[in-house]
């Protein structure tokens, strides 16, 4: 079953930025790039690295430790290192609060 769960306040995440939670067990990377909310899984599909902290440009994210970079819409790699995508999550932002669907 898929649930949202509030994560941070929207307020709490300025543009070009992301923040890592915990939602279920599940470690999710809330980003907003553009001034549009995405989230993703807080690990890099070439070497499990944590993606936060990771440069923000567009609508894609690089990987901190080897510079990977995803499609935050849809999860794509792009170049050479992996030909995994991250998962992706919906979000929505309810009475000021980031919320994310994940599994229970």
């Amino acid at each position: 079953m898929t649930d949202f769960q509030p994560a941070l306040a929207d307020a709490d995440l300025s543009d070009n930025n992301s923040r890592a939670v915990t939602l279920n067990g599940q470690k999710v990377l809330i980003c907003r790039a553009g001034g549009a909310l995405y989230a993703v899984e807080n690990r890099c599909t070439h070497q499990e690295a944590e993606l936060e902290g990771g440069r923000i440009r567009g609508c894609f994210i690089s990987c901190p430790l080897h510079g990977v970079r995803f499609d935050l819409r849809d999860g794509t790699s792009m170049g050479q290192l992996t030909r995994e995508a991250l998962p992706t999550y919906e979000v929505r932002v309810v009475d000021g609060m980031i919320e994310v669907a994940v599994n229970n």
